[in-house]
Protein backbone atom coordinates (compact mmCIF):
# COMPACT_ATOMS: atom_id res chain seq x y z
CA UNK A 1 0.00 0.00 0.00
CA UNK A 2 1.31 3.41 -1.15
CA UNK A 3 0.44 7.11 0.44
CA UNK A 4 1.24 10.64 -0.31
CA UNK A 5 -0.54 13.43 -0.05
CA UNK A 6 -2.20 14.56 -2.96
CA UNK A 7 -5.80 13.90 -1.40
CA UNK A 8 -8.11 11.51 0.32
CA UNK A 9 -8.70 9.58 -2.98
CA UNK A 10 -8.51 5.44 -2.73
CA UNK A 11 -7.69 3.12 -5.89
CA UNK A 12 -7.37 -0.44 -6.05
CA UNK A 13 -4.98 -2.13 -8.56
CA UNK A 14 -5.83 -6.00 -9.23
CA UNK A 15 -2.68 -7.62 -10.01
CA UNK A 16 -3.72 -11.18 -9.56
CA UNK A 17 -4.27 -11.33 -13.24
CA UNK A 18 -5.66 -15.07 -13.50
CA UNK A 19 -7.61 -15.46 -10.50
CA UNK A 20 -9.20 -11.62 -10.51
CA UNK A 21 -11.45 -11.68 -7.49
CA UNK A 22 -11.27 -7.72 -7.13
CA UNK A 23 -12.36 -7.73 -11.04
CA UNK A 24 -14.94 -9.82 -10.68
CA UNK A 25 -16.63 -6.95 -8.52
CA UNK A 26 -16.58 -4.67 -11.42
CA UNK A 27 -18.40 -8.29 -13.09
CA UNK A 28 -21.30 -8.54 -10.75
CA UNK A 29 -21.33 -4.26 -10.21
CA UNK A 30 -21.56 -3.79 -13.82
CA UNK A 31 -24.89 -6.01 -13.60
CA UNK A 32 -23.26 -9.51 -15.21
CA UNK A 33 -21.56 -8.23 -17.79
CA UNK A 34 -18.53 -9.76 -19.45
CA UNK A 35 -17.14 -6.50 -20.76
CA UNK A 36 -15.61 -4.80 -17.61
CA UNK A 37 -14.45 -1.89 -19.97
CA UNK A 38 -15.03 0.15 -22.71
CA UNK A 39 -13.53 2.57 -25.11
CA UNK A 40 -9.31 2.79 -25.80
CA UNK A 41 -8.23 2.32 -22.37
CA UNK A 42 -5.89 0.18 -21.27
CA UNK A 43 -6.45 -2.84 -17.89
CA UNK A 44 -3.38 -3.86 -15.56
CA UNK A 45 -2.80 -7.02 -17.76
CA UNK A 46 -2.21 -4.94 -21.27
CA UNK A 47 0.25 -2.74 -19.30
CA UNK A 48 2.07 -5.44 -18.09
CA UNK A 49 1.99 -7.78 -21.94
CA UNK A 50 3.32 -4.45 -23.34
CA UNK A 51 6.34 -4.38 -20.69
CA UNK A 52 6.56 -0.56 -21.05
CA UNK A 53 8.12 1.53 -18.41
CA UNK A 54 5.31 4.47 -19.17
CA UNK A 55 1.75 4.31 -20.07
CA UNK A 56 1.19 5.08 -23.71
CA UNK A 57 -2.81 5.19 -23.09
CA UNK A 58 -4.91 5.95 -20.33
CA UNK A 59 -5.57 3.75 -17.75
CA UNK A 60 -9.24 1.85 -17.22
CA UNK A 61 -10.44 3.05 -14.13
CA UNK A 62 -13.60 1.98 -12.61
CA UNK A 63 -15.20 3.29 -9.72
CA UNK A 64 -16.86 0.60 -6.96
CA UNK A 65 -18.47 1.99 -4.08
CA UNK A 66 -16.74 4.59 -2.55
CA UNK A 67 -13.35 3.94 -4.09
CA UNK A 68 -11.88 3.38 -7.54
CA UNK A 69 -10.39 0.18 -9.51
CA UNK A 70 -8.08 -0.41 -12.07
CA UNK A 71 -9.37 -3.86 -13.34
CA UNK A 72 -6.63 -6.88 -14.51
CA UNK A 73 -8.86 -7.74 -17.05
CA UNK A 74 -11.20 -5.91 -19.44
CA UNK A 75 -13.21 -9.31 -19.98
CA UNK A 76 -14.26 -11.22 -16.81
CA UNK A 77 -13.23 -13.93 -18.82
CA UNK A 78 -10.49 -13.29 -20.77
CA UNK A 79 -7.90 -15.88 -21.60
CA UNK A 80 -4.00 -14.71 -20.71
CA UNK A 81 -0.82 -16.45 -21.48
CA UNK A 82 1.47 -16.46 -18.46
CA UNK A 83 4.63 -16.58 -20.49
CA UNK A 84 3.69 -13.07 -21.97
CA UNK A 85 1.99 -11.42 -18.90
CA UNK A 86 4.74 -12.83 -16.37
CA UNK A 87 7.51 -10.24 -15.85
CA UNK A 88 10.96 -12.31 -16.63
CA UNK A 89 12.82 -10.86 -13.43
CA UNK A 90 12.31 -8.80 -10.78
CA UNK A 91 14.04 -5.51 -11.75
CA UNK A 92 11.53 -5.86 -15.16
CA UNK A 93 8.45 -6.47 -12.32
CA UNK A 94 9.47 -3.30 -10.63
CA UNK A 95 10.12 -0.95 -13.59
CA UNK A 96 6.77 -2.06 -14.75
CA UNK A 97 4.90 -1.85 -11.90
CA UNK A 98 6.52 1.73 -10.77
CA UNK A 99 5.40 3.49 -14.00
CA UNK A 100 1.49 1.84 -13.51
CA UNK A 101 1.96 2.88 -9.62
CA UNK A 102 3.31 6.82 -11.09
CA UNK A 103 1.03 7.10 -13.46
CA UNK A 104 -1.91 6.92 -10.56
CA UNK A 105 0.08 8.79 -7.90
CA UNK A 106 -0.89 12.23 -8.79
CA UNK A 107 -4.75 11.72 -8.30
CA UNK A 108 -4.60 9.30 -5.27
CA UNK A 109 -3.73 9.63 -1.88
CA UNK A 110 -3.93 5.57 -1.20
CA UNK A 111 -2.70 3.04 -4.05
CA UNK A 112 -3.61 -0.34 -2.44
CA UNK A 113 -1.81 -2.84 -4.78
CA UNK A 114 -4.09 -6.08 -4.41
CA UNK A 115 -1.77 -9.10 -4.92
CA UNK A 116 -2.10 -12.80 -5.90
CA UNK A 117 -1.42 -15.21 -2.59
CA UNK A 118 1.80 -16.76 -2.95
CA UNK A 119 5.38 -15.30 -4.16
CA UNK A 120 6.72 -14.03 -7.08
CA UNK A 121 9.04 -11.54 -9.00
CA UNK A 122 5.52 -9.10 -9.20
CA UNK A 123 4.46 -9.72 -5.34
CA UNK A 124 8.48 -9.01 -4.22
CA UNK A 125 8.31 -5.86 -6.66
CA UNK A 126 5.40 -4.78 -4.90
CA UNK A 127 6.55 -4.95 -2.19
CA UNK A 128 9.11 -3.66 -2.60
CA UNK A 129 7.39 -0.60 -3.81
CA UNK A 130 4.80 -0.02 -0.75
CA UNK A 131 5.34 1.95 1.85
CA UNK A 132 3.71 -1.31 4.07
CA UNK A 133 2.86 -4.52 3.10
CA UNK A 134 -0.42 -6.55 4.78
CA UNK A 135 -0.22 -10.14 4.65
CA UNK A 136 -4.09 -11.34 5.62
CA UNK A 137 -4.17 -15.13 7.01
CA UNK A 138 -6.22 -17.24 9.30
CA UNK A 139 -6.52 -18.35 12.49
CA UNK A 140 -4.97 -22.01 11.57
CA UNK A 141 -1.78 -23.38 12.13
CA UNK A 142 -0.99 -24.37 8.63
CA UNK A 143 -2.05 -20.63 7.59
CA UNK A 144 0.31 -19.00 9.94
CA UNK A 145 3.16 -21.03 9.05
CA UNK A 146 2.66 -20.06 5.48
CA UNK A 147 2.43 -16.14 6.33
CA UNK A 148 5.64 -16.85 8.35
CA UNK A 149 7.20 -18.38 4.95
CA UNK A 150 5.89 -15.45 3.07
CA UNK A 151 6.87 -12.42 5.38
CA UNK A 152 10.12 -14.03 5.79
CA UNK A 153 10.43 -13.70 1.97
CA UNK A 154 9.02 -10.39 1.91
CA UNK A 155 11.54 -9.27 4.66
CA UNK A 156 14.70 -10.44 3.38
CA UNK A 157 16.87 -7.51 2.35
CA UNK A 158 13.35 -5.13 2.82
CA UNK A 159 13.00 -2.49 5.10
CA UNK A 160 9.11 -2.40 4.22
CA UNK A 161 7.44 -3.26 7.41
CA UNK A 162 4.76 -5.87 6.91
CA UNK A 163 1.95 -6.54 8.95
CA UNK A 164 -0.06 -9.16 9.60
CA UNK A 165 -4.16 -9.08 10.00
CA UNK A 166 -6.32 -12.38 11.16
CA UNK A 167 -9.14 -13.04 9.05
CA UNK A 168 -12.22 -15.49 9.87
CA UNK A 169 -11.13 -15.71 13.62
CA UNK A 170 -13.41 -17.71 15.50
CA UNK A 171 -13.64 -18.35 19.81
CA UNK A 172 -13.44 -14.09 20.07
CA UNK A 173 -15.37 -13.81 23.56
CA UNK A 174 -14.88 -10.50 24.23
CA UNK A 175 -14.66 -7.24 22.15
CA UNK A 176 -10.66 -6.74 23.37
CA UNK A 177 -10.31 -9.92 21.96
CA UNK A 178 -10.47 -8.47 18.35
CA UNK A 179 -7.25 -6.54 18.79
CA UNK A 180 -5.41 -7.71 21.72
CA UNK A 181 -3.98 -11.13 20.61
CA UNK A 182 -1.40 -9.17 18.93
CA UNK A 183 1.81 -11.37 18.84
CA UNK A 184 3.99 -8.07 17.80
CA UNK A 185 4.00 -5.10 17.57
CA UNK A 186 2.89 -5.36 13.50
CA UNK A 187 -0.15 -7.39 14.35
CA UNK A 188 -2.94 -5.64 13.63
CA UNK A 189 -5.90 -7.71 15.22
CA UNK A 190 -8.60 -10.30 14.42
CA UNK A 191 -11.39 -9.97 11.58
CA UNK A 192 -14.25 -11.77 13.42
CA UNK A 193 -15.98 -15.10 11.46
CA UNK A 194 -19.18 -13.99 10.73
CA UNK A 195 -21.93 -16.44 9.33
CA UNK A 196 -23.98 -13.82 7.73
CA UNK A 197 -20.95 -12.37 5.64
CA UNK A 198 -20.57 -15.76 4.71
CA UNK A 199 -23.87 -16.56 3.29
CA UNK A 200 -24.10 -12.85 1.62
CA UNK A 201 -21.14 -13.43 -0.05
CA UNK A 202 -21.29 -12.36 -3.65
CA UNK A 203 -25.43 -11.48 -3.23
CA UNK A 204 -26.58 -8.22 -3.54
CA UNK A 205 -27.33 -7.73 -0.14
CA UNK A 206 -23.29 -8.28 1.11
CA UNK A 207 -22.44 -4.75 1.56
CA UNK A 208 -25.67 -4.29 3.47
CA UNK A 209 -24.76 -6.85 5.86
CA UNK A 210 -21.55 -6.06 6.37
CA UNK A 211 -22.65 -1.96 7.18
CA UNK A 212 -23.97 -3.76 10.56
CA UNK A 213 -22.17 -6.80 11.62
CA UNK A 214 -19.03 -6.34 13.93
CA UNK A 215 -17.16 -7.71 10.97
CA UNK A 216 -17.18 -4.02 9.59
CA UNK A 217 -16.38 -2.66 12.80
CA UNK A 218 -13.47 -5.04 13.71
CA UNK A 219 -12.19 -3.86 9.96
CA UNK A 220 -12.09 -0.46 10.94
CA UNK A 221 -10.73 -0.91 13.94
CA UNK A 222 -7.74 -2.62 12.27
CA UNK A 223 -7.07 0.23 9.65
CA UNK A 224 -6.91 2.67 12.29
CA UNK A 225 -4.17 0.85 14.12
CA UNK A 226 -2.44 0.84 10.66
CA UNK A 227 -3.20 4.31 10.34
CA UNK A 228 -2.11 5.42 13.53
CA UNK A 229 1.69 2.95 13.09
CA UNK A 230 2.10 4.77 9.66
CA UNK A 231 0.95 8.35 10.55
CA UNK A 232 -1.69 8.11 8.00
CA UNK A 233 -3.85 10.75 9.55
CA UNK A 234 -6.51 8.71 8.24
CA UNK A 235 -8.56 6.74 10.97
CA UNK A 236 -12.16 5.81 10.52
CA UNK A 237 -15.14 6.82 13.37
CA UNK A 238 -17.64 3.90 13.18
CA UNK A 239 -19.95 3.82 16.32
CA UNK A 240 -22.27 0.25 16.12
CA UNK A 241 -24.83 -1.09 18.56
CA UNK A 242 -25.08 -4.48 19.06
CA UNK A 243 -28.71 -5.70 17.83
CA UNK A 244 -28.41 -7.76 20.86
CA UNK A 245 -27.64 -5.28 22.86
CA UNK A 246 -23.92 -7.11 23.54
CA UNK A 247 -20.97 -7.16 21.45
CA UNK A 248 -19.51 -10.13 23.49
CA UNK A 249 -22.55 -11.91 23.63
CA UNK A 250 -23.09 -11.16 19.62
CA UNK A 251 -19.76 -12.48 19.01
CA UNK A 252 -19.98 -15.93 21.49
CA UNK A 253 -23.31 -16.65 19.22
CA UNK A 254 -21.39 -15.88 15.83
CA UNK A 255 -21.47 -19.18 14.35
CA UNK A 256 -25.53 -18.15 13.62
CA UNK A 257 -26.91 -15.72 11.43
CA UNK A 258 -28.11 -12.45 12.77
CA UNK A 259 -31.41 -13.43 12.35
CA UNK A 260 -30.88 -16.92 14.74
CA UNK A 261 -29.01 -14.31 17.03
CA UNK A 262 -31.43 -12.32 17.92
CA UNK A 263 -33.92 -15.10 17.66
CA UNK A 264 -31.85 -17.25 20.31
CA UNK A 265 -31.22 -14.43 22.98
CA UNK A 266 -33.92 -12.59 23.28
CA UNK A 267 -35.74 -16.24 23.23
CA UNK A 268 -33.86 -17.53 26.10
CA UNK A 269 -34.88 -14.24 28.06
CA UNK A 270 -39.01 -14.21 26.88
CA UNK A 271 -38.64 -17.77 27.73
CA UNK A 272 -37.20 -17.59 31.88
CA UNK A 273 -39.94 -14.40 31.93
CA UNK A 274 -42.57 -16.32 30.71
CA UNK A 275 -42.27 -19.31 32.94
CA UNK A 276 -41.17 -17.41 35.98
CA UNK A 277 -44.68 -15.64 35.65
CA UNK A 278 -46.59 -18.63 34.77
CA UNK A 279 -46.12 -20.39 37.33
CA UNK A 280 -45.67 -17.78 39.95
CA UNK A 281 -48.27 -15.39 38.68
CA UNK A 282 -48.64 -11.95 40.59
CA UNK A 283 -47.07 -13.62 43.20
CA UNK A 284 -43.50 -13.58 41.89
CA UNK A 285 -42.88 -10.81 43.90
CA UNK A 286 -43.73 -12.59 47.74
CA UNK A 287 -43.09 -15.99 46.47
CA UNK A 288 -38.97 -15.44 47.07
CA UNK A 289 -39.27 -13.98 50.52
CA UNK A 290 -41.48 -16.44 51.67
CA UNK A 291 -40.31 -19.59 50.44
CA UNK A 292 -36.21 -19.39 50.36
CA UNK A 293 -36.06 -22.61 49.28
CA UNK A 294 -37.94 -22.00 46.27
CA UNK A 295 -35.38 -18.88 45.44
CA UNK A 296 -32.62 -21.66 45.57
CA UNK A 297 -33.99 -24.14 43.41
CA UNK A 298 -34.73 -21.67 40.91
CA UNK A 299 -31.09 -20.03 41.06
CA UNK A 300 -30.04 -23.75 40.54
CA UNK A 301 -32.23 -24.23 37.50
CA UNK A 302 -31.06 -20.50 36.01
CA UNK A 303 -27.33 -21.45 36.68
CA UNK A 304 -27.78 -25.15 34.95
CA UNK A 305 -29.32 -22.94 32.16
CA UNK A 306 -26.29 -20.57 31.73
CA UNK A 307 -23.95 -23.56 31.99
CA UNK A 308 -25.77 -25.68 29.34
CA UNK A 309 -25.52 -22.51 26.89
CA UNK A 310 -21.80 -21.88 27.72
CA UNK A 311 -20.75 -24.97 27.00
CA UNK A 312 -22.94 -25.02 23.96
CA UNK A 313 -20.76 -22.19 23.22
CA UNK A 314 -17.38 -22.67 24.28
CA UNK A 315 -16.57 -25.18 21.22
CA UNK A 316 -15.03 -23.36 18.90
Amino acid sequence: MLGNSADSRTVVVDLDFFVRGLTSLLYFHQEEKLQITSGKSITVSDFFVAKRASPVQELAILKYRSFDVVPAVSRIDEQLNFEDIGPNTKFEARSILKALIDSLSAKYRFIILDSRAGFDELVAAAHELSTASICVEEQDPISRVTSDNLISQLANGSRVPVFRLVNKARGIRRQEDITFEARSIFDLGLIPFDMDILNNFGLPTFWDTVNRSLYRWALARSWNIFSSKLQLSAELVLPRISPVVNEALEQRVGMLAMRERILFIYGIVLAVVGILYGVLGRDILFAFRDDPVRFVSLCAGLVGIAMTIYAFFRRR
